[in-house]
């Protein structure tokens, strides 16, 4: 009896991580549109077991774009550190009450800092789509829908608001597919691109308002 009463209890004990592990796996493949795009025509599974890790995504990136993982094949690897809540009032910051208030309400702007082989990766990325727009002739003329078509065809997905205009200014941000990270750019002559990390807010667009 004691057996048996062993027994169930470990096949609960079983079907609870199953369960809990399935939990994890539909929150990860939901989530994952909130904060990134996935690669053009992907979609993510209803259920995983377990959620990918950086490896992985990292795997991926390098499928999509093999150029880019050759050229950073010896980027360091180093973990970026993560800035804290109160960025902006580090130690040496200026001892003026209403310096340190300005640098407190603009805080929510802080980005999470790449690593050298994320900022490698998201050179690479810059150089890639800079210079497929100037090889349009008119980089500087792009309307929006030409220049989410033009991104789409180099990879990069554009589902929400990552192609935008402002003052008459067409540009982007968006999240490289797989493990990132931020490019944001607008069109010119030369076209400006920068790559940076997700904002602590979340996303790749500039939170807009503080605190």
């Amino acid at each position: 009896m004691r057996r048996q009463g062993f027994a169930a209890t470990a096949g609960v004990a079983v079907g609870t991580a199953v369960l809990l592990l399935a939990g994890c796996g539909q929150r990860s493949a939901s989530g994952a549109g909130s904060g990134s795009s996935s690669a053009a025509g992907a979609k993510a599974p209803a259920v995983a077991s377990t959620p990918p890790g950086v490896a992985e995504l990292q795997a991926q990136q390098d499928a999509l774009f093999p150029e880019v993982a050759a050229r950073c094949a010896g980027a360091g690897t180093a973990s970026a550190p993560s800035p804290s809540a109160s960025a902006g009032v580090a130690d040496g910051a200026p001892d003026d009450p209403s310096a340190r208030k300005y640098a407190e309400n603009h805080a929510y702007k802080q980005t999470v800092a790449l690593t050298p082989q994320s900022r490698c990766r998201g050179d690479a990325h810059a150089a890639r789509i800079t210079a497929a727009l100037k090889a349009t002739g008119r980089p500087a003329a792009l309307g929006e829908a030409e220049l989410r078509a033009e991104l789409e065809r180099l990879g990069y997905p554009t589902r929400g608001g990552e192609v935008h205009s402002s003052g008459g200014t067409v540009g982007f941000s968006l999240w490289i597919p797989g493990s990132g990270p931020c490019l944001t750019g607008t069109l010119g002559a030369t076209p400006r691109i920068q790559a940076h990390g997700a904002y602590l807010e979340g996303g790749c667009n500039e939170p807009q308002g503080g605190h």
